[in-house]
């Protein structure tokens, strides 16, 4: 007999009733449970999370990041006074992909990490992306990388300006790359505004796609007030780098992932992924709003594929683009976004009910084939409660996710026909 399974979400007013990830709450089945997409609306976040430590003045401690700041004065870009610090670590770990599990390498925040092995780090499914790194213009950024992995890496900043070339981190152009068991600083002044990435620069493709990235959030004063401010990181993945068929960890001996990221297996990605978590009926990627409400959400496409992802009946204005403001802030209903770009929407929450947003090249919008999964989240409408009671308690009642127990959509072991789960 069909069944009617609902997600239903609760959460607590915060400063005009604000949806937070802190929301309690009730799911049915198959739903275990959801990811919300990653909040980047203050540095306080990345600090509360055990991400970032901020100094209360300019703490230059390193040749970079004193040239930085040098810098910045001739440009104009005014310091803050302040130092914001991530110490991260690059490790070797598994992620899930819709039930299949790979072999990652990963930047992780370093009191995560006991010896190589991560331990308590919250990403839902694994240990990608890396931590968002948040700060305010004319912040100094210090950004640390231990590596304890077997291989070689650095960090790329990528987007920022305000930074030394030997900070860059190119390798064998800006530095020597980091090798096992060593560490380097990076440092730089937050600026420009909007939003940026990082990444691994030694064999790019490589690293890459074996999961060394993450995203860089850099407030203004002045920016336009939302309710929400939401990232999103994009990208696939080929199953056959895979545990399930046989991908092994690799060292610096024994080179199976120079595979990866090569040219000729960017026709074979099919499974797609928001912020490393792929849309299945169990995980469904998730934003909850209230009506009224006006929500930025970043893009980052940190894969090698083109994305256009549609939102099913609102409008979107774009307001920046790599971190510099769109001329005349287009509107439209769609995000496309190429490899390595950032572009940032705002949108206000004027429907009601449950809208999803996916991928229009909707072979992404699958998990291996199977439809629905991959590059696909929805946007839950949340309503006050008019009396302070309802069937579902809390002073916000949820639209809910109608599934329907439909089982497209569930991790499908790769190999297996798509529909046997029918």
């Amino acid at each position: 007999m069909k069944r009617l399974m609902y997600l239903f979400i609760a959460a607590a007013f915060v400063s005009g009733y604000t949806a937070t990830q802190a929301a309690a709450l009730t799911v049915g089945l198959p739903v275990k449970d959801v990811r919300f997409l990653i909040d980047v609306s203050s540095v306080d976040v990345a600090v509360k999370a055990g991400h970032a430590v901020v100094i209360n003045k300019t703490d230059a401690q390193t040749k970079g990041g004193k040239w930085a700041i040098g810098q910045a004065k001739k440009l104009g870009v005014a310091l803050s006074g302040k130092t914001v610090v991530y110490d991260m670590t690059a490790v070797e770990a598994t992620q899930d992909i819709a039930g299949v599990e790979f072999p990652v390498w990963a930047f992780v925040p370093s009191n995560k990490v006991q010896g190589n092995k991560v331990v308590g780090y919250k990403n839902p499914h694994g240990p990608v992306p890396g931590p968002t790194i948040i700060a305010n213009e004319g912040d100094l950024v210090r950004v640390i990388l231990r590596n304890k992995s077997l291989n070689n890496h650095t960090i790329h900043i990528h987007g920022p300006t305000v930074i030394s070339y030997d900070h860059d981190g190119t390798q064998n152009v800006a530095q020597v790359a980091v090798k096992p068991d060593q560490e380097f600083t990076y440092e730089f002044v937050a600026s420009p505004t909007g939003t940026h990435l990082y990444h691994c620069h030694v064999n790019a493709n490589e690293h890459m796609d074996m999961g060394l990235y993450g995203g860089i959030i850099i407030h203004k004063k002045g920016d336009e007030k939302v309710d929400q401010d939401l990232l999103v990181m994009l990208d696939e993945w080929d199953s056959k780098f895979s545990k399930e068929e046989g991908f092994a960890p690799t060292t610096a001996t024994d080179k199976q992932s120079v595979e990866v990221g090569h040219p000729r297996n960017i026709a074979r990605m099919n499974l797609f992924t928001i912020n490393g978590n792929a849309w299945t009926d169990e995980y469904p990627n998730v934003i909850v709003g209230t009506q009224g409400q006006k929500i930025r959400v970043r893009f980052i496409n940190m894969g090698n594929w083109p994305h256009n992802m549609h939102f099913h009946g609102h409008t979107l204005t774009q307001v920046t683009q790599d971190g510099r403001p769109t001329p005349g802030r287009p509107q439209s209903d769609s995000v496309v976004v190429v490899s390595g770009e950032r572009k940032d929407y705002i949108f206000t929450a004027d429907q009601d009910g449950r809208w999803v947003w996916h991928c229009h090249v909707v072979p992404h919008a699958t998990n291996d084939g199977v439809y629905h999964g991959g590059l696909l989240m929805a946007f839950v409408y949340l309503h006050p409660k008019k009396d302070g009671k309802g069937p579902y308690g809390g002073v916000l009642d949820g639209s809910g996710i109608d599934l329907d127990a439909y089982p497209l959509g569930k991790p499908v072991k790769i190999g297996e026909k798509p529909f046997d789960a029918l």
